[in-house]
Order: C-alpha cells, then sequence, then structure tokens
C-alpha cells in the first residue's frame, strides 16, 4: 500500500506541475516545459527511492497533505498563501512565454549555464530586455 501511495504522489505531482505549465500555454509544443516535467519526476522519483531505503519514517510523513487536523491556523494560512503563490508563478511562466513577453530573451549563455557567465568574469553589461529576439524562447 505505502508503494502504491508513493506512485499516486509522484504522478499527482508531475500532473499537477503539466497541468499548470501546459494548460495556459495552450500548446503541448513546449520542450523545454517537458524537459521540466521530465526533471521533476526524475528527481521525485531518486527522492522517494533514496528516503524509502533509510527513511521510511520522513516519506511517509512527507506524503501526508499539506493541511492536516491539528495543525495552528497560522500554519494552515501561511501554507495556503504559499501554496497560492508558487503555483502561481508557476501558472504565470507560461502566460508570459506564449502571451505577455515580460520577461526577456535570456543569453545563450543564460539558457544553457543558468548562469550569466560574462557577469561574473566582468564582461560589459547586456540587457535582454532591450533586444528584439528574432524568435521566442521556447
Amino acid at each position: 500500500m505505502f508503494i502504491l501511495k508513493s506512485i499516486a504522489s509522484i504522478i499527482f505531482n508531475v500532473a499537477i506541475f503539466a497541468v499548470l505549465l501546459f494548460l495556459p500555454a495552450a500548446t503541448l509544443d513546449w520542450w523545454r516545459a517537458w524537459l521540466f516535467i521530465g526533471v521533476v519526476f526524475i528527481g521525485m522519483v531518486g527522492g522517494v527511492v533514496s528516503l524509502s531505503r533509510d527513511h521510511e519514517d520522513a516519506l511517509k510523513e512527507r506524503l501526508k497533505p499539506p493541511i492536516q487536523k491539528g495543525q495552528p491556523l497560522a500554519d494552515k494560512i501561511i501554507v495556503v498563501l504559499f501554496l497560492a503563490a508558487f503555483y502561481g508563478l508557476v501558472i504565470f511562466i507560461p502566460l508570459d512565454v506564449f502571451r505577455f513577453h515580460l520577461m526577456g530573451n535570456p543569453e545563450r549563455s543564460f539558457r544553457l549555464w543558468g548562469l550569466h557567465w560574462r557577469s561574473r568574469v566582468g564582461g560589459p553589461p547586456t540587457s535582454p530586455l532591450g533586444r528584439t529576439p528574432s524568435r521566442r524562447w521556447r
């Protein structure tokens, strides 16, 4: 039963991310979202496997819902606000990529390495917002 609950939790969490990313995007043709979904899936499977080996009690606690009986009211309010903000940010990503275009097209180095390397080595500052990309970053 515990294994089924772990598998259901992984599937549910990955499905939530998929819905929050692909529904506002109105397309499944977004490879970066698929990559993110894959990374989340692999990370969750790895976490469940590693916790189930040595810390099964911690995993059982992790599988409980975020709001529980006996939890202080302040904790419940903070958890609800945190979840609303987190899910709101995830929903904002596809809305910006496909509709609003508020964030600029990041530099290639930033996209590949997750770090704007020129700022580390003292290169000239760049403004991704100041450029008009020929193709939207997807």
